[in-house]
């Protein structure tokens, strides 16, 4: 082997350079071209948005895996490796698992289901495991990556996903909670629930599924009576539906002279203490 290369350098160090170059070459040039032709292609389908982007992404990472695949067993015959007998011998599967791949595997079938069940899609807000919440902003065979409203963005191993709780799925119901306090006229505070309702639906009707409602009265706690307004809405309007609806809530409830009510405490200085407690004490003896 020394002799040949001295002999003849070129072709035993040269050319073997110059393959494996057109091959990186050739990879890269791959790639450009498989994703012009995957964006060409979902640019003239009639598939909805979300899944169109879904399908996109998952398509090109598909054909990068086979891309970098191809070449790299172009490159192990090119220095003179046979990879044929070693896949023909052991099995590809068996080739996975002895490189401790089961993971991989686990990645893609769980990453092939989210999919095909359509649990997720890009563009969705969406919650994994209970912990992340962001937009998908791709779903491929073994990761999903979630960018959070920070733009904190989350490389998410399919096989690592149990739970998605998804906010862009047909519709969702936007949730105010209005707390009042005791001494609070309930019948003023129904009037500026019913019209805060009335202004919700005349301004957002829209984007609702639903009219608005009042709840009544959904909890009594230290602070004060709660009452709750609910509106069913398109999932995309969802976050700003909210937003609107509170303001409009504190807007009527300050034109009608209602107060938020918020935790109060009363705290005396000894002396105060002192007259209060034999203000109440002259009080009970008249009473006795």
């Amino acid at each position: 082997m020394v002799s040949k290369m001295i002999d003849n350098p070129i072709d035993f160090l040269l050319i073997p350079l110059g393959e494996l170059l057109i091959i990186i070459v050739l990879t890269l040039l791959a790639l450009r071209f498989i994703d012009k032709i995957i964006d060409q292609i979902f640019s003239l389908s009639r598939i909805e948005s979300k899944k169109a982007q879904t399908l996109q992404k998952l398509i090109k990472s598909v054909s990068r895996y086979a891309i970098y695949f191809i070449s790299l067993l172009t490159i192990m015959i090119n220095l003179g490796f046979d990879p044929l007998p070693v896949l023909a011998g052991a099995g590809i599967l068996g080739l996975a698992i002895g490189f401790g791949a089961q993971n991989l595997v686990k990645d893609i079938i769980t990453g092939f289901f989210l999919i095909f069940e359509g649990q997720l899609e890009v563009g969705d807000f969406v919650q994994i495991n209970g912990k992340i919440k962001g937009t998908v902003e791709e779903v491929g065979l073994r990761i999903t990556k979630v960018r959070e409203f920070n733009q904190r963005l989350h490389y998410i191993a399919n096989g690592n996903i149990s739970q998605v709780t998804n906010y862009n799925r047909e519709k969702m119901r936007a949730i105010i909670p209005i707390t009042v306090p005791y001494e609070a006229d309930l019948e003023i505070v129904n009037k500026a629930l019913e019209e805060i309702v009335e202004d919700v639906n005349e301004k957002y009707g829209s984007i609702l599924v639903d009219e608005p409602e009042i709840m009544g009265v959904t909890n009594m706690d230290q602070t004060g009576i709660q009452f709750t307004i609910t509106a069913l809405c398109d999932p995309e309007q969802y976050w700003s539906l909210e937003r609107e609806m509170r303001k409009i809530s504190v807007l009527i409830l300050h034109r009608y002279g209602i107060q938020i009510a918020y935790p109060r405490s009363v705290i005396y200085n000894p002396i105060q203490l002192d007259e209060v407690l034999q203000e109440k004490e002259t009080i009970s003896s008249a009473k006795g």
